[in-house]
């Protein structure tokens, strides 16, 4: 008897540790690109604005890789060095740049006008587009990449906005392939994007 419950309890443990093995071995393989976002309704659903056009979606990128940031022009640090990474990135990719289309959306639909986005982007790179947009436009877009915006003290002339620093790597079917963290070097986004190209 003590010799079956001896057993019975060493296949229990033995039982544990397999479902440990398993559940780290799962949480060490990388997120696939069907638990991202479905953003899909959101290049056709959005309007946007640029100096060039009153009305442009998302969808006209269609065709090319995109790489998606939210922020806004008087970010005193996250935006900047979000810019910069992306130009970074460009530059590293050489002639497979003109793959891609790296788009900078302002949630900021009070002061940034068109011709101030673009002027900002273009201090960074001439290939970056601006977009901008009214507020029906941002929370809409907001709410299919779930990214949270708030312009703090809207009233004062220099107020600030809280607003979500994760950018995306978006395929040529626009689907959400990556979306890496504020942070990271940009070599990570060079990687996502090489992927997608080979």
């Amino acid at each position: 008897m003590i010799n079956k419950i001896y057993n019975l309890v060493s296949l229990s443990k033995l039982h544990n540790y397999t479902l440990i093995c398993i559940c780290i071995l799962a949480m060490s393989y990388p997120i696939e690109s069907k638990s991202m976002p479905d953003v899909s309704k959101a290049f056709s659903d959005v309007e946007f604005q640029t100096t060039q056009l009153k009305s442009l979606k998302l969808n006209s990128f269609e065709g090319k890789i995109i790489v998606l940031f939210f922020g806004y022009t008087h970010c005193p640090d996250i935006c900047p060095t979000a810019l910069l990474d992306i130009s970074k990135t460009l530059k590293e990719l050489g002639e497979d740049a003109t793959l891609i289309q790296p788009i900078f959306i302002s949630v900021d639909y009070k002061r940034d006008k068109p011709e101030i986005l673009e002027q900002y982007v273009k201090f960074f790179d001439e290939r970056i587009i601006g977009l901008s947009s009214n507020k029906f436009n941002i929370d809409k877009i907001s709410k299919y990449f779930k990214i949270n915006y708030n312009l703090l003290d809207s009233q004062s002339e220099n107020y600030l906005v809280e607003h979500s620093s994760n950018l995306y790597v978006i395929d040529k079917d626009l689907i959400v392939k990556k979306i890496i963290p504020n942070g990271l070097p940009n070599t990570e986004i060079t990687r996502a994007i090489k992927k997608l190209i080979n």
